[in-house]
């Protein structure tokens, strides 16, 4: 829901701004585009805020709207929203359940909204990877790599290194758990990170129920080994409970 509201707020600006755009590039043309874009550009495919402005620098250009500056203004429409999350009941319980127990916590998500911009949730964590800024996006093995150099860095901030010595054997791969709601992304890229994977599964099906940004399409896997998840879970409360 907080995707479809970011992209509402961004075709509302759009129709307000640069309503020739609007009109020739409604939502289905507009994915269409950055489908697209993703194709002819794979170098950045992954990053979503990248593509997006290509994408709307391209639509608005071709529309006569030639201002560079309203790629920025109808972007800022969208990431605005985004960055305004709709949470799921369970999630800053839970989230403190885990600070409380004295859990490491860092996000690490393929898409471009930014943790340190949500209020209820910046406090809540200790580090945040958009793959963007890593340059693979999940399962690539880059994002993961970085969240484990992440933990390693969180505890040399807090001294324990100097306690404990090599963090390298403190805080190993199989000591992190990584929970998500995509077998592809999450699973599959957890799996052959060494992590312990953890499938969120609040639908009570057999398929990811992420949400896409349009460009690049979602398949479902059939469960294979690196597919399967160590657990799965059907609300953030039951993660708790298992760590």
């Amino acid at each position: 829901e907080t995707l479809n509201k970011a992209n509402e707020n961004m075709f509302l600006w759009l129709k307000e701004n640069a309503p020739r755009c609007a009109d020739k590039y409604d939502r289905k043309a507009f994915w269409d585009l950055m489908t697209a874009v993703g194709t002819s550009h794979p170098e950045i495919a992954h990053n979503y805020t990248a593509l997006r402005k290509k994408a709307l620098h391209m639509a608005l250009t071709d529309t006569g709207y030639n201002d560079k500056s309203n790629v920025e203004s109808a972007f800022e429409a969208f990431i605005r929203a985004r960055n305004d999350v709709l949470l799921f009941s369970d999630s800053v319980d839970a989230l403190k359940e885990c600070k409380k127990k004295g859990v490491i916590v860092g996000a690490l998500t393929n898409g471009n909204a930014d943790i340190w911009q949500i209020k209820k949730l910046r406090d809540l964590f200790d580090f945040s990877i958009r793959t963007e800024d890593v340059g693979q996006s999940k399962p690539s093995q880059a994002p993961f790599e970085v969240a484990l150099q992440c933990c390693h860095r969180v505890l040399r901030d807090a001294g324990i290194e100097k306690e404990s010595g090599d963090l390298s054997q403190l805080i190993q791969a199989s000591h992190v758990v990584h929970v998500g709601d995509s077998l592809e992304s999450d699973v599959v890229g957890a799996n052959n990170a060494g992590f312990f994977s953890v499938w969120l599964n609040r639908n009570d099906g057999s398929k990811s129920c992420e949400a896409s940004e349009g460009a690049t399409r979602k398949s479902a896997l059939k469960l294979s080994k690196e597919s399967t998840p160590d657990v799965t879970i059907s609300n953030l409360s039951d993660m708790c409970s298992k760590l």
